[in-house]
């Protein structure tokens, strides 16, 4: 796309550009923040080797978008977490000693692999995101 633009409006005409780009950019980011959260929490209830006997701590799962926690560029943050039992997250992940301090239990990794997913899937997202709003005219 070819534009006559005076060169004493160069300054505005580029300011336009970019902030349209900005727009653009962050709004596709915070979509896919989001989608990529709520495929996290999926993940997380799909992969998950431990089955407690109530199965309360695989359904606790959740998103909580962060307040205050937006990026220079505006995008939006998310946290994925455990709403109840979020005290044997780690213990559970990692394991931990008994009672008695002799043994070690069985550890049930399954945040670590949810995480690799999908931070596999959001350098996708991300580079898409850019190609889109580069994009756009």
């Amino acid at each position: 796309m070819v534009v006559s633009i005076a060169y004493d409006q160069l300054a505005e005409a580029l300011q336009k550009q970019l902030s349209e780009y900005s727009t653009a950019l962050t709004e596709e980011l915070n979509a896919a923040y989001k989608e990529l959260a709520d495929a996290g929490v999926d993940e997380l209830k799909r992969v998950y080797p431990y089955h407690d006997r109530t199965g309360q701590y695989s359904k606790n799962f959740a998103v909580k978008q962060r307040k205050n926690a937006q990026s220079v560029v505006g995008a939006q943050s998310y946290t994925i977490h455990n709403k109840k039992r979020y005290q044997i997250t780690h213990l559970l992940e990692h394991g931990h000693l008994t009672r008695d301090g002799k043994r070690k239990t069985q550890a049930f990794p399954h945040w670590e692999e949810a995480e690799q997913k999908i931070e596999r899937e959001a350098v996708k997202r991300i580079e898409e995101a850019v190609r889109t709003a580069s994009n756009q005219d």
